[in-house]
């Protein structure tokens, strides 16, 4: 019996320290890797931070670009709000301000110097 209740307790902890991770999201452009993360376990009604690192293709960061976000509600698209990134040491970092609950597009645009904008896009759920 208390072998099954730390067994338990463990499953409890272990399940606690997977949902405190965040969202992170991962796709390619090309040979440009995109990671974007949002530090709260699921995007919230209201402020969140938003990283967003590009990695060349040795995984290295890239940090000579610009970088871009739109977002905007599948079901209202005239609701459309943009906002740069603001480089933070490897990562680039901004505000994405949710207006409402429900599902949201997110379009990460970049373009390094002397290049054109590329864009990936993900879809998020506000809480």
């Amino acid at each position: 019996m208390k072998r099954i209740f730390l067994v338990l307790l463990g499953l409890f902890f272990m399940s606690a320290v997977v949902y405190a991770t965040g969202f992170d999201m991962v796709k390619n452009v090309g040979d440009v890797t995109v990671r974007v993360s949002i530090g709260k376990d699921s995007p919230v009604v209201g402020k969140n931070n938003i990283s967003v690192d590009l990695l060349n293709p040795e995984k290295g960061a890239i940090t000579d670009a610009e970088v871009e976000l739109a977002y905007f509600m599948p079901a209202m698209p005239a609701m459309k709000y943009e906002t740069s990134a603001i480089q933070k040491g490897s990562s680039y970092t901004a505000v994405l301000g949710l207006a409402m609950a429900g599902q949201w597009n997110v379009d990460v645009r970049f373009k390094r110097p002397g290049g054109k904008f590329e864009k990936i896009t993900f879809s998020i759920n506000a809480k």
